[in-house]
């Protein structure tokens, strides 16, 4: 009886830490990932104390006692052995996969590589990581509030895609990314429409943390320019292709260049090999590239112990090295060009700083500490815009956002904190999007509002969205939860107002959406799929039936 009623305490324990969890946050700023440890630490307990009781108290016989015991360690042994746990950013389950599940071989190949048109742009165009001004911001279409009926998102196809982190790029009809197969990282571009692979650039790398808590496959998302197709691997090779065969123009190893010895490893379930940096970036270069002028920027980092270069600006016809800023080591996030103090710079956060770089040669203009390790509590989230003279912060691990002003003075650009708080805009895998002095959020995993110039928090909505992502969409919020669900949300400061919510994909979907005209792009660590959005009021009502890209309206 004693069992039992310990049992059910611990039982009221679990579900108080689960549906609790809003609470414990708010109140002590408990991190997400304490939520599933705690839970665990509760059911181990619990399993340990009924060892213990049916070893040591129980009335059964020596014998029953360690059948029993057997049978439950047969049991749970044979599933751990047949099934792994899959993770989410914050160590929660997303998924139970089969151990020798080879998601490989579900993947579709390109019959014959099809010549593509990646030269031809429209303002529809979703170039680069978070849309053509790097900001999760899309003006160019209204959608619909109603999801109902005719109107909800209609599913164009979904398919199998390899492992790894990269968001889409779009062009013309056609999306790029990154992933990983077998022991190949890939580039390769689909056609919007059908989902058919169109062609793709395979090369004999692949990452792995050794922990596996990042899983495998690259990170970073492609940037398309003038027909031709950027992309940094997450071990490394930075890569430039032309967008419309897939053939290499040039690829250099920023391993190489910087000194960094690639560890070598092996999956011995899968029977492939891995490597990562002998760096404290433990999960993977991240960082997408950006193209300033006739320079492609990446970010660099180094060994353990250094030397640094925060940022490397490459030619971008040959890939050679023209410049480098900045001795600090990198973190997770990608560079981004501002206007800011009068000045075009490129800004980014390092591993324990924010930086600005003139953008015409690296040369470090301020920074400000953001405190973080790459191997630990990192910076993942991007320096957001805001105005000429500010940007906003963001990281989770109880860190929380912090609004900068920037005003240049006789010395250079000169920096001041307007305020920090560590209860709102705790960003881990995702950044803020910015509409009428309101920045919203996945805050540890809440989505939240906050008011940009005084960090007041307006509200906070529990939902399904872990390490999900977010764009904005003129004046609607689209949500990519991090198991698959898509929400749309109206950018309202008073209260949270959902409009509707569908399901899309499998697998853990911390990838960034990409929207080309009305077309979503959502990707997973193990799908990809494209969903048509229905326009709003104002915007021409498109035809249900799919139409040949070159007859979609140029917005």
């Amino acid at each position: 009886m004693r069992m039992v009623i310990f049992t059910c305490v611990m039982a009221v324990l679990i579900l108080a830490v689960n549906f609790g969890y809003e609470w414990l946050n708010e109140t002590i700023n408990l991190m997400p990932a304490f939520r599933p440890l705690l839970i665990g630490v509760l059911v181990i307990t619990t399993a340990l104390a009924w060892i213990c009781w049916l070893l040591f108290f129980s009335k059964f016989s020596a014998g029953k006692r360690f059948g029993i015991l057997a049978i439950g360690i047969l049991l749970v042994g044979t599933l751990f052995s047949l099934y792994r746990p899959v993770t989410g950013g914050d160590l929660s389950i997303t998924r139970w996969e089969p151990r020798f599940w080879d998601n490989d071989r579900r993947i579709a190949e390109a019959e014959v590589p099809s010549p593509v048109d990646l030269s031809s742009t429209s303002m529809a165009d979703f170039n680069q990581f978070l849309g053509a001004d790097r900001n999760g911001v899309v003006n160019t279409i209204r959608l619909t509030e109603d999801w109902l009926g005719s109107n909800a998102p209609r599913l164009v196809w979904r398919q199998s895609i390899g492992e790894g982190w990269s968001g889409f790029a779009a062009v013309n009809g056609f999306a790029v990314t990154q992933e990983q197969r077998g022991p190949n990282e890939c580039i390769s571009c689909y056609d919007i429409l059908s989902g058919r692979l169109q062609w793709i650039h395979k090369s004999p790398r692949r990452h792995r943390d050794s922990a596996n808590l990042g899983h495998t496959g690259p990170r970073a998302t492609p940037l398309i320019h003038e027909g031709r197709v950027y992309a940094q691997g997450a071990t490394g090779a930075v890569t430039c292709l032309d967008g419309n065969s897939g053939k290499l123009i040039w690829e250099i190893d920023l391993t190489e260049l910087l000194g960094i010895q690639l560890i070598p490893s092996n999956d011995l379930l899968k029977s492939v090999e891995y490597s990562f940096e002998n760096s404290t970036l433990a999960w993977g270069r991240s960082g997408s590239p950006l193209m300033v002028g006739d320079s492609l920027i990446v970010t660099g980092g180094g060994p353990r112990g250094g030397p640094f270069k925060t940022i490397i600006a490459l030619d971008k016809n040959t890939g050679k090295e023209v410049w480098s800023g900045g001795e600090d080591m990198i973190a997770y996030g990608s560079p981004s060009l501002m206007t800011l103090a009068g000045r075009q710079q490129i800004v980014l956060v390092a591993e324990a700083k924010a930086m600005g770089f003139a953008a015409e040669n690296g040369e470090v203009l301020w920074t400000h500490d953001r405190l973080g390790a790459s191997d630990a509590n990192a910076n993942c989230s991007q320096v957001t815009y805001v105005d000429d003279s500010h940007v906003l912060l963001s990281k989770g691990y109880t860190m929380g956002g912090e609004l900068l002003k920037l005003t240049s003075s006789g010395i250079g650009v000169t920096v001041s904190s307007q305020w920090a708080s560590p209860r709102v805009l705790k960003t881990k895998m995702t950044n803020p999007v910015i509409f009428e002095n309101h920045a919203y959020s996945l805050s540890d995993g809440f989505l939240e509002c906050t008011e940009v110039k005084s960090g007041t928090r307006k509200w906070k909505q529990r939902g399904r969205f872990g390490d999900g992502q977010v764009l904005l969409v003129q004046d609607k919020i689209l949500v990519h939860g991090e198991n698959g669900s898509l929400h749309l949300f109206r950018t309202d400061s008073d209260e949270a107002i959902e409009v509707d919510m569908i399901q899309t994909i499998d697998g853990v979907c911390w990838n960034t959406m990409c929207l080309y005209d009305r077309y979503l792009l959502v990707r997973s660590d193990i799908e990809a799929a494209c969903f048509e959005l229905m326009l709003g009021v104002g915007e021409k009502q498109e035809k249900k039936e799919a139409v040949p890209m070159n007859k979609i309206r140029k917005l």
